[in-house]
Parts: structure tokens; C-alpha cells; sequence
């Protein structure tokens, strides 16, 4: 006879549940995030040499996603969350104890940090969350994963939110020795022995990451050794599941969905302090209202699980679309101070496309490519915000050579017809590829009975 429902484990007393949470929390609570700019050019670095850095970032990720995804599968989630662990430590240690003062040696030493930076991502992309889920599959119930995500999402911002203040006010020594005198220490702290402390703070979180993985259990059979032959099968792995995705069709259809939405709202994130500053947003005021930002994950993640638990899929894309549409729109009028009120809408779009993705894909995908699907996605969103930025590139460009006289705030208006074009092709493609039923009701046990099309069922 069957195990009984009764004996079946709640979500948050699943060990690695509360590990992954654990690890989730304390590898993204990074200090420097609010002055990381600043940071980067007052270790004396230059602008040409930190652009080129997050170049090198960027492409290590792009690099090093799906093929990591593909081993998690195959050597073992653990090994690879373990990895992402050991290298924060390096990706971090790396710029906490460099010799200030030669330019090259910094330069190197951040160029191991992004390199390290971005496989780190790569290694845990995927992996820690497809370790959750088959945790949560094998003790416990699935349906409460939109539960976890929705904990997670409330915790991160109160996280993201004390990392965001506690770091720029470490950063800041009119603040530092004011508190100290305060304290009724003597000793005046200048910027340059405050340069380390949010980097101090960070490699803490990362150690703590680095602790939370090791504890970790792997879940299901002994998996490959790490090897030449594990690594040659990680490429048939990505081949497979990439076939898989592509004949998966509602799989595809939350891929190419989170692609358009992320990509677009997340080049104009990228964009937002120059945009404060267009509508005369004290520099001041960018801290706390990104702090305020990051309060908003609170909220989000109990609307996303409303949205995963109540509504269709389809229902879900348009609301996200609205969102996306409201802000790009209103963001393109720059209205001075009040245009500010436009970025919540773009900021909640992406919390809830990442909540929505993760709930749909872990759902629709059996545990054996799990990782690589989940890689797969987050290779969509980089491809999909790098082209963004090339098309948002050449249009400043095109715009300065016709004369504009603010090429940003005339490029916010091509944002909203560029997302409407998307959408509809989107929803074109979709009518194709699947079914009008199966789009509005299939997907994480929202129907009863599966309807298939032909690229539906598993090869």
C-alpha cells in the first residue's frame, strides 16, 4: 500500500528546504550592492575597466549556464550549490585583501572576482532550486512550493532591504563618525579605511552561503563522478533538454514569456539611477527609494502565489503585461519627481516573473533535467537582456546623430511599442504552439486532464 497522505512532511520542515532558503538569503545579501559602482572606481579602477569588467561577467555566465545546469543533473545538485558556495568565497576574498595602490594588481584581482562572480551564479542557477524542489517532491507535497517561494520572496527583501541601507551607511564616514562619536570613539574614519567594510560584511554572508550549502543532502540515486565523462555527458544532457523544452511547448511558452517581460524591464532597471536624474531625483533619494524597492518583494510574493494557485497562465501574462505597459508608458513621460511612481510596476513585473517562472518550470519538468531546464531559462533572460541592450545602444546612437536633444528620455518612448510588438508576436506563437485550453488551464495542476498536441508529451 501506498505511503499515507498524513505521513507526507510540511514544506519548512524539509532540511534542505530550509537550506536552500538559508542559501538563497545569505549568498545574495551583498553589501556593496547600493555604492558597487562606487566601490569598483574608488579601488582605482577605472570606468573603460569596469565596463569591461561586467563584459567579462556577462559572458562567463552566458558561458557557464547551461553546461553547469547539465552537470548539477548529472554529478549531483549539491556538488555544484557546494561549488557556487566555495567560489563567493574566492569572488569575494579576492577584492577583501588586495593591495590597494597598483592599478594592474586591482585590475586582475577584479578580473578573478567577475570571473568567479559569474561562475558562481551559473553554478547555483538551477541547481540549488531543483535540489529544493525534488526535496520538497520525495518528503513532502509540491503544491506548496508556490508556499516557499512566497517565504523566500518576503524574506530576500527584508534582506535585500537591511543589506541595502546597513552598506551605503558603512560606506559613508560623515555617518560612521558620527555614530562613533556617539560611541565616544575619538578615531576619525575616512573613506579609505571604510573602503573594505561592506565587502567585510559580505564575505561573512558568503561564508555563512558556503556553510549552508556543505549541509546540503543530495536527493535520489548515487550520481556520475565529476569527470571527462561526466562532462561529455552534460552536452548530451543540454542537447536533450533543449530538445525536450523546445517540443514541451507550454515549457517554451513560459521560457519565451519571461524573456520579453524581463528583458525589457530590466534594461530600463539598469537605466533607473540616469532616469531619477532626468525627472530631478535628489542623488540623495536613490538609496532608500531602491531600499523602499526592495521592500516591495513582501508583497509580491504573496500576489505571485495568488496568481500561480488561482489564476490561468494566460491571465497571469496579460496582468504582468499591464504592469509592464503601465510603468514603460509612464516612465517615457519623465515627469519630473512624480515620474518616480511609474518604477514599482516594473520592479513588481520581474519579482513576479521570476516567482511565476520558477512555479510553472519546476512543475512542467521531471526531476532528471530539472537543473538544465532551469539553466536553459536563465540563458533565455541574459540572451534576452543583451540584445536589448544593443537595440537600446544603437537607438541612443541614432538618436544623438538626428540631433535629439535628450536621446534618454526620447528612447523611453520606444519602450512601450517594443514590448506591445513582442507580446503580440508572443501570443501569436503561442496560439500555434498550443492549444487555447491548454494555455489558459494546463500547467501545474490547474486541469485535471492533460490536453495534448503533439509536442506536449515527453520524447
Amino acid at each position: 500500500m501506498s505511503e499515507p497522505a498524513a505521513a507526507r512532511v510540511e514544506a519548512f520542515q524539509i532540511r534542505n528546504v530550509r537550506l536552500f532558503m538559508a542559501f538563497r538569503l545569505l549568498y545574495h545579501a551583498r553589501f556593496y550592492y547600493p555604492i558597487f559602482t562606487i566601490l569598483f572606481l574608488d579601488y582605482g579602477l577605472t570606468l573603460e575597466q569596469f565596463a569591461l569588467l561586467n563584459v567579462v561577467w556577462s559572458v562567463t555566465i552566458v558561458l557557464a549556464e547551461v553546461p553547469s545546469g547539465a552537470l548539477a543533473d548529472l554529478v549531483g545538485r549539491r556538488t555544484l550549490v557546494v561549488a557556487a558556495g566555495f567560489l563567493v568565497l574566492v569572488e569575494l576574498g579576492t577584492i577583501a585583501f588586495v593591495p590597494v595602490g597598483d592599478p594592474d594588481v586591482v585590475f586582475w584581482a577584479f578580473l578573478v572576482n567577475r570571473i568567479c562572480s559569474g561562475l558562481a551564479e551559473a553554478s547555483a542557477s538551477g541547481a540549488d532550486e531543483a535540489l529544493a524542489y525534488d526535496s520538497l517532491a520525495a518528503e513532502g507535497d509540491v503544491g506548496e512550493w508556490s508556499a516557499v517561494l512566497e517565504r523566500l520572496g518576503r524574506l530576500s527583501a527584508l534582506v535585500f532591504f537591511v543589506a541595502m541601507i546597513s552598506g551605503a551607511l558603512v560606506y559613508d564616514p560623515a555617518v560612521v563618525n558620527r555614530v562613533a562619536g556617539w560611541l565616544g570613539v575619538e578615531r576619525t574614519f575616512t573613506k579609505a579605511d571604510l573602503l573594505r567594510i561592506p565587502v567585510y560584511l559580505s564575505l561573512v554572508t558568503g561564508a555563512c552561503a558556503f556553510v549552508a550549502a556543505l549541509r546540503l543532502r543530495e536527493v535520489g540515486e548515487p550520481r556520475e563522478a565529476l569527470g571527462l565523462g561526466a562532462i561529455r555527458q552534460a552536452f548530451a544532457q543540454i542537447l536533450d533538454a533543449l530538445r525536450w523544452t523546445l517540443s514541451a511547448r507550454f515549457v517554451l511558452f513560459v521560457i519565451l514569456g519571461g524573456l520579453i517581460l524581463d528583458s525589457v524591464a530590466r534594461q530600463f532597471v539598469l537605466l533607473v539611477s540616469e532616469y531619477f536624474r532626468q525627472i530631478s531625483i535628489p542623488t540623495a533619494m536613490f538609496g532608500p527609494i531602491m531600499a523602499g524597492m526592495a521592500l516591495l518583494g513582501v508583497v509580491t510574493s504573496k500576489l505571485g502565489r495568488l496568481m500561480a494557485d488561482r489564476l490561468s497562465p494566460l491571465s497571469n501574462l496579460l496582468i504582468l503585461s499591464a504592469l509592464q505597459l503601465i510603468g514603460l508608458g509612464g516612465a517615457a513621460l519623465a515627469i519630473p519627481y512624480w515620474g518616480v511612481i511609474f518604477t514599482p510596476f516594473l520592479f513588481t513585473q520581474m519579482s513576479l516573473v521570476a516567482f511565476l517562472q520558477s512555479h510553472y518550470l519546476n512543475a512542467q519538468t521531471d526531476s532528471k533535467r530539472r537543473a538544465t531546464v532551469l539553466s536553459l531559462k536563465g540563458l533565455a533572460l541574459n540572451l534576452g537582456l543583451g540584445l536589448v541592450s544593443l537595440l537600446y545602444a544603437g537607438l541612443v546612437n541614432q538618436l544623438e546623430r538626428g540631433g535629439a536633444e535628450e536621446p534618454f528620455v526620447s528612447a523611453l518612448a520606444w519602450f512601450p511599442p517594443y514590448y506591445g510588438v513582442l507580446l503580440v508576436l508572443l501570443l501569436l506563437a503561442g496560439r500555434l504552439m498550443i492549444r487555447e485550453r491548454s494555455l489558459c488551464t494546463e500547467a501545474c495542476g490547474l486541469s485535471e486532464a492533460r490536453a495534448q498536441t503533439p509536442g506536449d508529451s515527453e520524447p
